[in-house]
């Protein structure tokens, strides 16, 4: 239990760090320097209220200094943070997989909360997800060099993270392909002018993403977590039609949670299909 706790804490605290990358990374400001302070007063913000969670609720959600309100995302970026890592220790214990699979959420939370807000994410973001999984991947490797047999590891070896990520990539891009030219396709026969963005199917962010998820995972993940994804989506979907709201919808938080999904269940959806 106490150890649970200490898991716990600690996965708040790498949400808090989560949180300065989501903030501070769309607009090419250092994750270092300077330290945390308020958007809207610019006053830094002393350590006793920046504690993960509890500050949020003894400040009320509101900045100390100019009572302005303190967006929800941070302590549920926190909460979410800490409540993945304790189940990846609780699967994993210490070791190579815990690094690996921490590495990929907490890059699934920043890309997925960074696509909420812009629409869009840092490219280098996936890209450098795709090589720190290549990297990871050598482990593996090694120790199949050694015993002659693929390890009892849950991180892929090289070949699988190298053929996860082009596949990956490959496989999306050519949706993306395809889709852009049917949607091109359907404003040409309906004289219908779009508007930014509507003539993507998938932007290019979904692509690098697929590209990532298929490293860390394999390439039979990253078909289910593609397919998987517009169902998850489908709720926002019929909402925004229904309230004509935008249709250009924040796509990585949904691929994300089919991440999740695949990561859990995955086997088990997978050898369902296979016996269909």
């Amino acid at each position: 239990m106490i150890e649970s706790v200490g898991v716990f804490i600690l996965g708040l605290c790498l949400g808090s760090f989560l949180n300065v990358c989501i903030a501070r990374l769309p607009e090419n400001k250092s994750i270092i320097k300077p330290r945390s302070f308020c958007p809207e007063c610019k006053k830094s913000i002393k350590w006793y209220d920046n504690l993960p969670v509890l500050s949020y609720l003894f400040l009320g959600g509101k900045c100390r200094f100019c009572q302005k309100k303190i967006s929800i995302v941070y302590p549920v970026v926190e909460l979410i943070t800490a409540s993945l890592f304790l189940f990846l220790y609780s699967r994993f214990g210490l070791g190579l997989n815990l690094a690996n699979y921490s590495i990929l959420f907490f890059l699934l939370i920043v890309v997925s909360f960074i696509d909420i807000k812009y629409h869009a994410i840092p490219a280098y973001l996936c890209v450098l997800g795709i090589i720190i999984a290549l990297v990871i991947s050598f482990f593996p490797s090694l120790e199949m060099l050694k015993a002659g047999d693929v390890p009892s590891l849950g991180v892929l070896p090289i070949a699988g993270a190298v053929k996860g990520a082009l596949f990956g990539l490959g496989f999306a891009y050519f949706f993306k392909l395809f889709g852009d030219l049917f949607i091109g396709l359907y404003l040409s026969i309906r004289k219908k002018e779009s508007i930014e963005g509507e003539k993507e199917s998938l932007g290019l962010g979904d692509v690098d993403f697929m590209g990532m998820v298929g490293a860390f995972l394999g390439w039979q993940a990253a078909i289910l977590i593609f397919f998987l994804a517009p169902f998850v989506a489908l709720t926002y979907t019929i909402f925004a039609l229904i309230f004509k709201r935008s249709h250009l919808i924040p796509y990585l938080p949904y691929l994300s949670i089919a991440t999740f999904i695949v990561f859990v269940w995955g086997a088990d959806i997978w050898n369902f299909i296979v016996i269909l």
